[in-house]
């Protein structure tokens, strides 16, 4: 049986797979579907032991693919690394397959209640592409934060059919790997900016962390907002901003949720 650990970021929730405390899994491809069928998770988070870091964070989405990066899981990582003393100051590096990552642990009586994550250099394209989504026709912009996106600005963020559009730019074929998908709406008089995410191998989320910072960043690219950038989604607000090396940061709370652990097969 395994152990696991469930967090949430913003209403991104994950299941947590401690492997220094708790050994490796057999399967975690097959536990990560698993889970996201029985639990409705979005996905597994692995926490691997790593030569130039206190972690390594490994990512299996719900459909068992691994993903690159993930902001709102790093953030997840963090908190359990942290409080399980994996790493003992609140300012920590955890290395992902997109290098390694900063991140600083902000404290409650104890818990680490929100996180801020370096989210990595993000290279936005130059000019927007268009997209076939059948029933429209749509621009989007290739951002990469060390994992692919396109953001698509729209009117009314509450109107778009994110089940059928995402999955239509999703499996793109100028993406060979697949990408996430953002649709983004300026809030009114500036106020930040309203956000739906469509994430490769899972689908609608509450919230995506490197969708957020993707969002975020290619609006003030774009002169349509400053830094920072307040980025509201279905599972809450997360603030968005570039820190002394011009490296996005992204801050939001993070929680355990109930189930806190279970045990599955594998």
């Amino acid at each position: 049986m395994t152990a696991l650990t469930f967090l949430s970021a913003t209403g991104n929730r994950f299941a947590v797979h401690d492997t220094l405390r708790d050994g490796p899994l057999a399967d975690p491809r097959a536990t990560a579907v698993e889970l996201a069928r029985e639990s409705g998770v979005d996905g597994l988070l692995l926490v691997l032991p790593d030569g130039h870091a206190p972690v390594r964070m490994r990512v299996v989405n719900a459909d068992g693919s691994f993903a690159e990066a993930c902001g709102n899981g790093l953030r997840c990582v963090a908190k359990l690394a942290f409080e399980r003393g994996h790493a003992l100051d609140e300012q920590f590096s955890i290395a992902t397959d997109a290098g390694l990552r900063r991140v600083t642990v902000i404290l409650s009586k104890g818990s680490v209640v929100r996180v801020r994550a370096e989210t990595g250099p993000i290279a936005i394209g130059v000019e927007a592409i268009s997209l076939d989504v059948g029933d429209a026709a749509l621009e989007g912009h290739v951002v990469d934060v060390g994992n692919p996106h396109v953001v698509v600005f729209v009117d009314d963020v509450e109107a778009v059919p994110v089940e059928s559009w995402g999955p239509r730019i999703e499996r793109d074929p100028r993406f060979p790997q697949r990408t996430n998908v953002e649709f983004v709406a300026l809030r009114p008089n500036g106020g930040g900016l309203d956000v739906r995410i469509f994430e490769r191998g899972v689908g609608e989320t509450a919230s995506c962390g490197t969708g957020v910072s993707a969002a975020a960043a290619c609006a003030v690219q774009l002169g349509i907002i400053g830094w920072p950038v307040h980025v509201i989604t279905r599972g809450g607000t997360l603030t968005v901003a570039e820190d002394e090396r011009c490296r996005s940061t992204l801050e939001g709370e993070v929680r355990t949720y109930v189930p806190t652990s279970l045990t599955v097969a594998g």
